[in-house]
């Protein structure tokens, strides 16, 4: 997802179909999203989910979406997610 805090709902056949999250350090949602969008099953809900606001509240708008950005072009670039890690920095 563009900025990390998204929700992703798909059914268990499709999930399993895919091979589910890979195992990285990060961007694992967007793998996994590639995949499925080239199945041609995708849909967007527009109902409302929670999620943590820490990063945003810590860091502000411009800087989070800056970085995720960052993260994101870095991510299909080739960059590998381990060292992606130490830019995202968690937030716990």
């Amino acid at each position: 997802t563009a900025t990390g805090d998204q929700a992703i709902f798909v059914r268990r056949s499709v999930f399993e179909a895919l091979g589910g999250f890979p195992d990285l350090d990060l961007c694992e949602d967007l793998d996994f999203s590639r995949r499925l969008k080239r199945t041609g099953q995708v849909a967007c809900l527009h109902s409302r989910v929670t999620t943590s606001a820490r990063r945003w509240r810590r860091d502000g708008l411009a800087r989070t979406v800056l970085r995720m950005w960052a993260i994101r072009a870095l991510y299909l670039l080739g960059v590998p997610p381990s060292r992606l890690k130490r830019i995202y920095a968690d937030t716990r």
